[in-house]
């Protein structure tokens, strides 16, 4: 009996390996193609990466699983942030980015799991290929893409597909659910629906589970503080912003009709969707309306494309899996919607993420000099550089770095010329003395003519300079400003480091 039926099993894992090498071979080149180059992972930290998963895990260890950040446990994001302490700091992008990695592989395998089997492998495997596909090109800025902090929003794709199906996922999944419930405000959305599916089914493991996961993060949720803003009483905002999410915020005419026809042709194939496939949607509503209400007092600034794209990549991609479950039905007016919303994926298809360096494998160069070290992450922001904090009990000497900050005009610094010839980097040291919180700024001359300039926040006071910044092989000139301080500000210990 096993020796017969051993082959047949060997059989079916081979095809199932060869289903995942291909979707995780097409993932690949699509993101490097949204990115538009391969080298995307070192520049992937992103924000609360640094000051509340990796600081948190290294003040709270353990105690971090338990930590709520925003109103929520997220446990995920604090296990994957366990794991990286098993490597070394120049390791980080890539384990959080391997942890961000996970939860859309987690959303095609649930795929995998619901998809109707009609008799062709190759036809249910390209199902799930192609939907989880559009669902990561749906028009978006690439907020919630390789980053840690935002796995929580296509790890809900996964939650929404378990509790819509529960039949398809047996007992031994559960320990995925419960990390997932425990991951953001997704368990407290979804818990209604996978109750009604439950009592529909008569399957009740995934609802105890996620129900109980919601109970947790609701007390963190009472519990916690957070800020609680008036809601927009202008009519017209709250109509912008529906319309902002019916067009995919874009502002082609075409589009526009054709992202209005895929609405309308989905919402009249909803009459002769099962009722699981109908809650997929519902899920989509539940999250979009949540986050509407998450930012009520300015529900017209948010966009698909634009700020707060994360409260939008759940519900297109549930509207996505809905629209190309039910084309595997040969559903024509699903069909139809599938056609449609080509023209909103079409318009940005070869609009390429933009990503920010923050010279990350510099200052990682850097931690061997100092030993209290604060990494700045994307984005941007003035007053938070979203610091990743590093200590050192061992550090090189770098005393052979010390340079003279020569004044050049006020507030301003002539540090070196034609320094770090044949490095790719730079990393510039110093204690000062600012009475303005502000940015300092080092500035450099490239050889080639071009001048360029890396900023960070610091406060007023006593502070210690930490900036770092990559470059091209040959020589620069580097100057050290200090912004919008009305009085001479104190500058020593200064260095000049060539990693």
């Amino acid at each position: 009996m096993d020796a017969v039926g051993q082959p047949a099993v060997s059989g079916k894992f081979k095809k199932e390996l060869v289903v995942w090498i291909v979707f995780i071979c097409l993932l690949s080149l699509g993101l490097i193609h949204r990115y538009g180059h391969y080298n995307f992972i070192v520049n992937s930290l992103w924000a609360e990466d640094g000051p509340i998963f990796f600081n948190g895990e290294k003040y709270y260890g353990l105690a971090s699983l338990v930590t709520p950040y925003a109103g929520y446990l997220h446990v995920y994001a604090r296990v994957v942030a366990l794991l990286a302490t098993l490597f070394p700091l120049s390791a980080l992008p890539y384990v959080y980015f391997s942890g961000w990695l996970l939860a859309p592989l987690l959303v095609f395998w649930a795929l995998r799991k619901i998809v109707i089997f009609n008799g062709s492998e190759s036809v249910s495997a390209a199902t799930s290929i192609i939907a989880v596909s559009l669902m990561l090109y749906q028009p978006h800025n690439g907020e919630t893409f390789l980053t840690l902090t935002n796995a929580q929003w296509w790890l809900a794709m996964a939650l929404a597909i378990m509790c819509c199906h529960p039949s398809r996922f047996g007992r031994r999944t559960l320990p995925l659910v419960g990390l997932i419930s425990l991951t953001g405000p997704f368990s407290i959305l979804f818990a209604p629906v996978a109750a009604l599916v439950g009592l529909r089914e008569r399957k009740w493991h995934i609802f105890l589970v996620v129900a109980a996961g919601a109970i947790v993060q609701i007390y963190f949720l009472l519990t916690s503080p957070r800020a609680i803003g008036h809601a927009d009483g202008d009519l017209s905002h709250w109509m912008a912003a529906l319309f902002t999410f019916l067009t995919f915020g874009i502002k082609s005419t075409v589009v526009k009709v054709a992202a209005i026809g895929f609405w309308l042709a989905l919402s009249i194939s909803l009459f002769r969707a099962d009722v699981n496939r109908r809650l997929l949607v519902a899920c989509a509503i539940i999250v979009y309306a949540a986050g509407l209400y998450s930012i009520k007092y300015a529900p017209s600034v948010i966009s698909p494309i634009g700020n707060g794209a994360r409260y939008f990549v759940v519900s297109y991609a549930l509207a996505i899996a809905y629209v190309v479950l039910q084309v595997q039905k040969k559903e024509r007016i699903a069909i139809l919607a599938a056609v449609l919303l080509a023209f909103p994926i079409a318009n940005r298809l070869n609009k390429p993420f933009p990503q920010e360096s923050r010279f990350y494998e510099q200052y990682v160069a850097l931690a061997e000099y100092e030993p209290a070290l604060t990494i700045p992450l994307a984005p941007a922001v003035p007053g938070n550089d979203w610091p990743l904090d590093v200590r050192n009990t061992k550090v090189e000497d770098a005393s052979r770095f010390t340079v003279q900050a020569v004044p050049i005009e006020q507030n301003a610094f002539r540090l070196a010329a034609k320094t770090c010839d044949g490095g790719n980097g730079v990393a510039v040291v110093a204690d000062a003395v600012q009475a303005l919180p502000g940015e300092v700024a080092v500035e450099w001359l490239s050889s080639d003519g071009f001048s360029h300039a890396a900023r960070r926040s610091y406060p007023a006071g006593k502070i210690r300079v930490q900036i770092a910044f990559g470059k091209e092989k040959g020589p620069v000139d580097v100057k050290l400003v200090f912004a919008k301080q009305e009085s001479p500000v104190e500058v020593s210990n200064v260095k000049v480091i060539c990693p």
